[in-house]
């Protein structure tokens, strides 16, 4: 871990490090790399507020503010009496797909989103009307005007990816959509988590990805369909373990 140098601050200014960085930043950006790389695995607990403390070289109220935006972000979990956890994204109901256990397990879904709604982009260019296309394009000025305020899109980009699963007219491809739910939101707060700037990067590039589905779903092309679609989810994998 790099030494910060936490003493002697001037009064009423956020404590730094040598770099300039906020130390809550800095501890913040530290545990979201670590839940991202799988140094703890989802929903393993996390160290003790002292222990965590003492690895990163910062005071326990300092943590404690890093801490309260991964809960915020609803990375993590606080269990009374237990301590924090990494959060994975579990069905209340225990319905549907099982919880995000690993990095690995993240990899895996994003595969399994790539085969499925590369198809279900394909068969919507084949069954797709102008209402169709309209409401897809009204979604995404929804996302867009949140992304003006720095308001979480996953709403909106959910009923996206929704629609366009309804357009395959195929019930068990809509189900496993709406099964991954849970998942998408989980994986949409790791994007969010990125900061602003990165955030709002990841966003104008998304709504170009969307753009790019939604043409060729416009002229009627399955190939194109297939190919935006998969071109788009690989890169919201790159925004989640890369950062882009």
């Amino acid at each position: 871990m790099t030494g910060i140098e936490a003493g002697g601050p001037e009064a009423g200014k956020p404590v730094k490090d040598r770099a300039g960085m906020r130390l809550e930043d800095y501890v913040f950006g530290r545990l979201l790399d670590a839940i991202r790389g799988d140094t703890y695995s989802l929903g393993d607990r996390l160290p003790s507020e002292m222990e965590l403390a003492q690895e990163y070289g910062v005071s326990r109220p300092v943590l404690r503010g890093a801490l309260s935006r991964l809960r915020e972000e609803g990375l993590i979990v606080s269990r009374q009496g237990a301590g924090s956890f990494v959060s994975s994204g579990l069905q209340a109901t225990g319905e549907g797909f099982g919880p995000l256990d690993s990095v690995e397990d993240i990899a895996a879904y994003f595969a399994y989103r790539r085969l499925l709604e590369a198809e279900t982009a394909a068969l919507a260019a084949l069954r797709a009307t102008s209402a169709d296309l309209a409401e897809l394009r009204g979604h995404m000025a929804d996302m867009a005007a949140l992304v003006e305020v720095g308001t979480a899109t996953i709403e909106p980009d959910l009923l996206f990816h929704q629609k366009i699963a309804e357009l395959s007219d195929n019930r068990f491809l809509v189900d496993s959509i709406a099964m991954l739910r849970p998942h998408m939101v989980f994986i949409g707060r790791f994007v969010r988590s990125l900061g602003s700037t990165g955030y709002a990067r990841g966003k104008a590039a998304m709504s170009d990805e969307h753009e790019s589905i939604v043409r060729a779903l416009e002229a009627g092309d399955a190939t194109a369909a297939r190919a935006a679609m998969v071109a788009h989810i690989d890169r919201s994998q790159r925004r989640v373990f890369k950062g882009e």
